[in-house]
């Protein structure tokens, strides 16, 4: 697996490009020479790892949130950034003139929602609740709406399905992660999140959203604070050891973010 990423890796950067004041990028050993970011407890925090080697001790920094990472890149903290594709295109569409994307994804994924392992009822009871919200197309209205503007539903919006007699479902998420998961006041917002507002509804739960840094939803979800957790959570090999995934619900990838040609850090 390190090796096909890493294989990757150098496809990507053979396209070459440049860096803003005039750091070229030509060649993959021209990578590992540059400070990378990424969000900590991510794959792309492990890509990253498995590209710099030795050198990720001073050349690697992660931050609590996506939004972080950008920020770094975009005042010289760093000269790229290893990220999921959603997120990156929606900062890129921001930032048009600061920041683009490498031209190939780094790997191929899946996100799905993560639970304590054993939660068996939990887990069918989701999956047959999502292969419903597939069927009658709302989960890609609800992405399709996202994607194409982040900021097209208020948190009032949602229903939450508030007073259910079903009890309430509890969910973690990170909310940092436009489109998926975005904080807008005191509530919450994206794909994520309306997605897992259906879900609550047709299990006749009333849906509670409590936020984490990424890194802690695992410690969340297996120490049940939560029933269970929702933030473009790519599944593996090594997650599946310690948390159960329900189907897969979107397909993802990880990209790299750099700064434009012109633009100077500030």
């Amino acid at each position: 697996m390190k090796k096909l990423i890493f294989t990757l890796m150098l496809l990507v950067f053979t396209a070459g490009t440049c860096f803003a004041d005039g750091l070229n990028i030509s060649k993959p050993g021209d990578f590992v020479n540059y400070k990378i970011g990424t969000q900590r407890g991510t794959i792309a925090e492990g890509i990253a790892k498995n590209m710099l080697g030795d050198k990720a001790k001073d050349q690697l920094t992660t931050y609590e949130k996506a939004t972080d990472v950008i920020q770094a890149l975009k005042v010289g903290k760093i000269q790229g950034a290893i990220m999921d594709e959603a997120p990156a295109k929606q900062f890129v569409k921001n930032d048009p003139e600061v920041l683009t994307i490498l031209p190939e994804a780094l790997t191929v994924e899946e996100y799905a929602i993560g639970f304590k392992q054993g939660n068996k009822e939990l887990v069918d009871a989701v999956n047959k609740a999502l292969a419903e919200i597939k069927a009658d197309g709302s989960l890609e209205a609800i992405m399709l709406k996202y994607k194409e503007d982040p900021t097209a539903a208020k948190p009032e919006d949602i229903d939450l399905n508030k007073g259910a007699e079903g009890g309430k479902l509890y969910v973690g998420t990170e909310s940092g992660f436009p489109p998926y998961d975005i904080k807008v006041g005191d509530g919450y917002t994206g794909i994520d999140i309306e997605m897992c507002a259906l879900i609550a509804k047709k299990l006749g739960k009333e849906l509670v959203i409590i936020a984490y840094p990424f890194d802690s939803l695992f410690m969340a979800v297996n120490s049940g604070k939560v029933d269970m957790i929702c933030a473009g959570i790519t599944v593996n090999e090594e997650r599946k050891m310690f948390t159960d995934f329900s189907d897969p619900y979107e397909n993802a990838a990880q990209v790299a973010v750099v700064l434009t040609k012109d633009y100077k850090a500030e």
